[in-house]
């Protein structure tokens, strides 16, 4: 079965000029994506794009059918200490929330960090900030699963805070499997297991998520690959997307998202292509042989 509700498209390039937002959605609708992540990640609280902009280029995104999301800044902490990175959080989720509704699109971030915090501490201040927002829309904000150990973000903490504050999970597959040493994902009942667990524990049936190669350490996360340098199963991911029909977005972070890995991720949904070219890895060996 071919899984015709997931929309697929590249995160943006990071930027706040409207010129460009207008020419990655025709870049987009030329290469037959049908989504795109707008990436207000390092700009600080007062450079968020006003609401008619965002209300414009919404319009523009959907007549060229192309679902729009926003990926959070990076300096969001839900468990910040310091109470001016508290206010600093709060500031950005609202602004994030604000451009997210103009453009009717969902809003994804990272939970942040436990600093010295014990876990349950940090869990605590996240859900505790979250309330005090007051959030009128929850579902709409999506918490990102983190690659690194020391972030908020294993699934059972995850769980916890959006059980208690309504908002929804964001799984980035590959932070995922970094964060979990390249342990997981060994057959597609794994995944499918996830998927199940948001269901039946939040009652999510929406599933934005995000992908690319991934490169880690014993610390989790280093940094992102294109799927060829990278040994993360793409392939057996979206043979997952084949066996359930959640409606969903996935969003392509790959450094080469624009050059050809989003194409990749198309074409095993499609079914045109069965596995990806990988480049072999050289060791001192081969020089030896």
């Amino acid at each position: 079965m071919i899984r015709t509700h997931l929309k697929v498209g590249p995160a943006a390039y990071p930027t706040t000029k409207v010129a460009k937002f207008f020419e990655m959605v025709d870049l987009c609708q030329s290469k037959q994506f049908s989504a795109l992540e707008l990436e207000f990640i390092g700009i600080t609280a007062t450079e968020y794009t006003s609401s008619k902009t965002m209300e414009d280029f919404a319009h523009y995104a959907q007549n060229k059918k192309i679902s729009l999301s926003i990926h959070g800044s990076m300096y969001i902490n839900l468990a910040a200490i310091e109470e001016n990175k508290v206010t600093l959080t709060k500031d950005h989720i609202q602004q994030g929330i604000r451009v997210a509704q103009a453009a009717s699109a969902n809003l994804i971030f990272h939970p942040g960090y436990f600093q010295k915090l014990p876990h349950n501490t940090a869990i605590e201040k996240a859900i505790s900030l979250l309330v005090s927002l007051e959030l009128t829309h929850p579902s709409i904000i999506f918490l990102e699963t983190p690659g690194k150990l020391n972030s908020i973000g294993s699934l059972s903490e995850l769980l916890e805070i959006a059980a208690q504050t309504g908002v929804q999970i964001g799984i980035d597959w590959s932070h995922y499997y970094a964060r979990n040493l390249g342990k997981k994902f060994r057959e597609i009942g794994e995944i499918l297991d996830i998927f199940s667990l948001l269901e039946n524990t939040i009652n999510q049936k929406y599933f934005h998520m995000h992908i690319s190669g991934i490169e880690f350490s014993s610390k989790g996360e280093k940094r992102h690959l294109p799927f060829s340098n990278s040994d993360f199963p793409l392939e057996l991911l979206i043979q997952s997307f084949q066996e359930i029909d959640y409606p969903g977005t996935l969003i392509c972070e790959s450094p080469h998202r624009w050059e050809g890995d989003t194409e990749l991720i198309q074409q095993l949904i499609l079914g045109t292509i069965t596995e990806i070219p990988r480049k072999k890895s050289v060791t001192l060996f081969d020089y030896f042989k």
